[in-house]
Order: structure tokens, then C-alpha cells, then sequence
């Protein structure tokens, strides 16, 4: 896990998921993308990084038909889902279709990551990622001991404490997932806030539940991105 402290982060890390996606242009790749300000990095990477090889979806749902909380509706809304169509990257959609439940989405979701994993048995997994203020990243928040992230799915769908978050439903990678089939993940945590988290991050030694954040350190090759403005 490497650090780096830059004053125009999105920049920066833009450029490193840039340099990530050059450097694979030969592979299938499949880029999951976190939503709320991690997709400001989004910005900054150069359209001639993408190309057909390219497979894109989230690393998280919020489950809700409402386009301003959906998080692969809002992917579509921003420039970089627009290069990707003009370089005819494929998707793997989690809008929530109609009649779909939670656990539904979660599965097909699910399944679509098997699925593609199957079918491109040297392709390179490379995700963006943030970090919430109550230290979770993708969709898997704090204590939810309900929740088995680390069984043998990829994706798990559930609903959090109400008081823990205004968008309840969540369908999300696993921890399984985090750890053994993510090569590359570049990570988008701006703020003080989020900044004092990072160096408690550093100083953290091993995973724990009580701070989802933590897998961090177990994951195979990742890059934080930080500043405390």
C-alpha cells in the first residue's frame, strides 16, 4: 500500500489510473468504479487509455430507481462514460431494472463479475475507491456482523441501520472480492477528515470490521491518493 500526498488530488490519481489502463492495453481489463467524489478522478484520465478491451461498471449500488442515487446512473451522466461509449467499452449495468429486489440485483451482479472472470481468465481487475468519514469503502460500512463479506460471495446485498445512512439498501463487493480478485485499485480520500483517517490507516495493522477501510491493507496493489484540502 503506498500513499501520496498531492494538492490536486483528482489529478493525480486520474493520471495513476491512466498509467494503470496504458499499461494493460493488450489485456481485458474490467474497471470498477466507486461513485460519490471518487468519481471526480474520472476527469482526468485520458481518453486514449480506453478501448474495447475495456469492461466498466461500479464497485457499489445504491439500490434505488432514483437517478440523483443510483450510482451507475450517475457513471452515465459524467464525460469519462461518454469516451468510454465512443471507444465502445462493454458495461455491466446495476441500474435496478423494474420487479428487481435487492437480493435480485445483488445476484445479478454477482454473476456478471463470474461471468466475466470466466471468460477472461488473464484479465486484469483494476477499481477506484474512496473512503467514508465512518471509514467504509465500496458499500461495505462498519460492524453490519449480519453480513458475511468474507464467504465465498462476491457480492452481497443488504440493508443498513437506518441512523448509519440515508440510502439503506446496498448492493456491494465482498471483502472476498477486495482481496483476492482486485489486482490494482487507486483510492480518492480528500478532506481533513479523511486525510486524519489515512494516517490512522497507516498506522493500522491488520483488518478489522470496525473499520471496513482496513482491507486496504490486504489487497494486492494499491495506490491513496490524499490531501487534507
Amino acid at each position: 500500500m503506498e500513499i501520496i500526498a498531492a494538492p490536486n488530488t483528482a489529478l493525480a490519481a486520474g493520471k495513476a489510473l491512466t498509467e494503470l489502463l496504458l499499461a494493460q492495453q493488450e489485456r481485458p481489463v474490467l474497471l470498477a468504479v466507486s461513485g460519490g467524489s471518487a468519481f471526480s478522478l474520472l476527469e482526468f484520465v485520458d481518453p486514449a487509455a480506453l478501448n474495447s478491451q475495456l469492461t466498466l461498471t461500479v464497485l457499489d449500488e445504491r439500490f434505488s430507481l432514483d437517478p440523483a442515487v443510483n450510482n451507475f446512473t450517475q457513471l452515465e451522466q459524467t464525460k469519462f462514460y461518454a469516451f468510454c461509449a465512443s471507444k465502445k467499452v462493454a458495461v455491466i449495468p446495476t441500474k435496478v431494472q423494474a420487479g428487481e429486489s435487492l437480493q435480485d440485483l445483488a445476484a445479478r451482479f454477482g454473476n456478471a463479475l463470474r461471468t466475466w472472470k470466466k471468460q477472461h481468465t488473464q484479465g486484469v481487475i483494476i477499481a477506484t475507491m474512496g473512503i467514508g468519514l465512518d471509514g467504509h469503502t465500496a458499500g461495505i460500512f462498519p460492524s453490519q456482523s449480519e453480513v458475511d463479506f468474507n464467504g465465498d460471495a462476491w457480492v452481497a446485498g443488504y440493508s443498513l441501520p437506518k441512523e448509519m445512512d440515508p440510502h439503506r439498501e446496498r448492493v456491494t463487493v465482498t471483502y472476498t472480492f477486495l482481496r483476492n480478485y482486485i489486482d490494482s485499485a487507486v483510492v480518492y480520500a480528500v478532506g481533513s477528515d479523511k486525510y486524519r483517517l489515512v494516517q490512522r490507516l497507516r498506522e493500522t495493522r491488520a483488518w478489522t470490521p470496525a473499520m471496513p477501510m482496513t482491507i486496504l491493507k490486504e489487497m494486492r496493489a494499491v495506490t491513496i491518493f490524499t490531501s487534507p484540502l
